[in-house]
């Protein structure tokens, strides 16, 4: 036989009542046959078996809540592992993990069993997904921001008696038609892990990017209002030139130190020190009046906007009121003239005309007029917020420019003080000249190298942005093809489900004539329902059959392709449940064995049954003694 990846297969299922032994069974590879008559416990053993797996929401019966633990053996992938969990009437009960078989684990000490809660949490992972990773499966997404747990699918693998009016899940109180997707996707190989990890980091690129991008539009934004430029290859080369500059400063320096001896365009420069100083003192603050005069009239005249703008906001609110007075009052007739209070009686005006001066006031005529009036007053407005705009943000520009210019005076007035009121020699004033513009260099190189900093961040930025733009189609690409993968995979599995179902239900006893002619057979894991022949009301017992024989179609499919994540491992209850005859009961269970008897990968199928066909009864197939209600399942004290 082949094993394929994953499959889950028990060895051996312990319940204790304390330090007693209340049930111990022995299961097998292949079809497994629990049996007993009704009301002897089957359905508990079924019971705790899945809760031993980890199933939820048991509807324990009272016996079994006598017992305090279940031990199972399983085989997961073909390595030994024993679970151990308390029994309660409590949900979400933990599991206890020993990595080998039931009889190590019982001899080993505490310390080598692993605790693991129902829920994953910071600092653990829970024990679906320890299972999950024993399995080699992935840990599929579910509702919400929840993970899918082993109860969810054992909702599908495990087909209990309770539930036997459910068609694919066992029944659960929080069911969401997108869980039950999940899940159906997920045990169908449909869910890839690849897509989902491509999904997760398409969200954390696609975060990643916007932030970089709103990053690189803040700093490009404030560069572009403050007139600088990012570009690091004029950084790099303004840094060399001003290097070149203040080389040959510093050498001309140290030749005048040297010397003490000026040249004759040097003399000429330091005669003329002074005069220069001041032209550039009286620019500097002609400039700076300047820039005041422009500020305060640009805002004077934004505040005049402003006044017109409010204006025509008023206006126009006027000519609404106007237009909604005039439809309520309709066209009024004066009496008196309002302005020299004459009589008006007696004159002739035409209809539609106005009472006062004879206009023409039809209503076409009227709505042309406050329509025209109304568009006029708007494109007022539209133009004087443009140009309230455009004014601010001239002044914003002036204001930035302000203190600049400020500065600017006052270093060239403490440099005319100092050359007017003091006198040096014409070498000394040449070296304080020479000093200064070191020091401006200096700071010039300081600059740039902020800007030459400042540019390869940005560079780096960009580039980031780039790597990512492109990570970010190259994820779009896989999810796309992940996407089409996992159609086809969908399918492909329903088509095979479905023709498998078919040729089954055609095996069964020619009691429900859509089974006999079954010409097409649907299921829906979002809806939870199977179908036949468009139909999905049958009589009890054909619906207890159609049930089982869709999970057996699922269970085929799954032998059949690699792909799929159902565990090849199936738990059928309730096979004699609605009423069902006993040659029905004694045909399903023959198409069940003769099924999994074609089937050449490791499997395993456990069914209970009140009515075994009497051709298993003395065979391999029966685990465990029959039960009776004078000897049942479980053995209480």
């Amino acid at each position: 036989m082949t094993l394929l990846k994953p499959t889950l297969k028990v060895n051996r299922l312990i319940a204790y009542q304390n330090s007693h032994v209340a049930f111990n069974c022995r299961f097998h590879a292949g079809v497994n046959v629990v049996r007993g008559r009704n009301s002897s416990g089957k359905t508990t053993v079924m019971d705790l078996l899945a809760f031993s797996l980890g199933a939820e929401n048991i509807r324990w019966k009272a016996e079994a809540l006598q017992c305090t633990d279940t031990f199972v053996e399983v085989e997961l992938n073909g390595r030994v592992a024993t679970f151990r969990r308390e029994i309660s009437d409590e949900n979400q009960r933990p599991m206890f993990i020993f990595w080998g078989g039931f009889e190590d684990g019982l001899n080993a000490e505490h310390q080598h069993w692993e605790r693991y809660a129902f829920k994953r949490s910071v600092h653990q992972m829970s024990f679906s997904q320890a299972i999950f990773n024993a399995l080699e499966i992935p840990i599929a997404q579910g509702d919400g921001a929840s993970n899918l747990t082993l109860h969810q699918l054992l909702r599908v693998l495990y087909a209990d008696q309770p539930s036997v009016h459910s068609p694919i899940f066992r029944a659960d109180p929080f069911d969401t038609a997108l869980t039950r997707e999940t899940i159906g996707g997920y045990l169908s190989g449909v869910y890839d892990d690849d897509l989902y990890s491509a999904q997760l980091q398409l969200r954390h690129v696609t975060s990643t990017l916007s932030k970089l991008e709103a990053e690189l539009k803040g700093i490009f934004n404030v560069l572009g209002r403050s007139g600088q430029s990012p570009d690091l290859i004029f950084s790099n080369d303004k840094v060399v030139e001003l290097e070149e500059v203040r080389d040959r400063l510093v050498l001309s320096m140290s030749q005048l130190k040297a010397t003490r001896k000026l040249s004759k365009d040097n003399e000429a420069n330091v005669k003329s020190k002074a005069d220069d100083v001041r032209s550039s003192l009286n620019a500097a603050k002609r400039l700076e009046s300047q820039l005041k005069d422009e500020l305060e009239s640009n805002e004077l005249e934004i505040g005049d906007s402003l006044l017109f703008v409010r204006e025509l906001e008023e206006r126009l609110k006027n000519l609404d009121q106007s237009d909604t007075t005039r439809s309520y009052l309709g066209n009024i007739e004066f009496q008196f003239c309002p302005c020299c209070l004459a009589n008006l009686k007696g004159r002739s005006v035409d209809a539609g005309s106005c009472h006062l001066c004879m206009s023409d006031i039809s209503g076409e005529n009227a709505e042309s007029q406050l329509l025209r009036m109304r568009n006029e007053l708007l494109i007022q407005l539209k133009e004087s917020n443009q140009l309230i705009e455009s004014r601010s943000l001239k002044s914003e520009a002036i204001r930035r420019e302000l203190p600049l210019s400020v500065e600017r005076i006052k270093r060239l007035e403490a440099e005319y003080k100092l050359v007017a009121m003091s006198w040096s020699s014409d070498v000394e004033i040449a070296l304080e000249d020479m000093a200064r513009k070191l020091g401006n260099l200096d700071e010039e190189i300081r600059q740039a190298y902020e800007a030459q900093k400042l540019a390869s961040v940005i560079a780096d930025l960009q580039k980031k942005r780039n790597d990512l733009s492109l990570e970010l189609n190259q994820l779009e690409d896989r999810i796309r093809l992940s996407e089409m993968k996992q159609e086809a995979r969908k399918l492909d599995v329903a088509r095979d489900v479905e023709s498998n179902l078919l040729r089954l239900l055609k095996k069964d006893l020619p009691l429900q004539a859509d089974f006999v002619e079954g010409r097409t057979a649907s299921f829906s894991f979002v809806d939870n329902t199977v179908s036949v022949n468009g139909s999905k009301n049958f009589s009890e017992s054909s619906a207890v059959v159609l049930r089982h024989l869709f999970h057996l179609a699922f269970f085929t499919v799954s032998m059949q392709k690699s792909y799929m994540r159902l565990p090849r491992f199936m738990m059928l209850d309730g096979i004699d449940d609605g009423g069902m005859e006993k040659d029905r009961s004694h045909r399903l269970q023959e198409i069940i064995v003769e099924e999994c008897e074609s089937y050449s990968v490791d499997y395993q199928l456990i069914y209970a049954t009140s009515e075994i066909n009497p051709d298993f009864e003395k065979s391999d197939l029966v685990v465990g003694r029959a039960f009776t209600p004078q000897a049942r399942s479980l053995d209480i004290k």
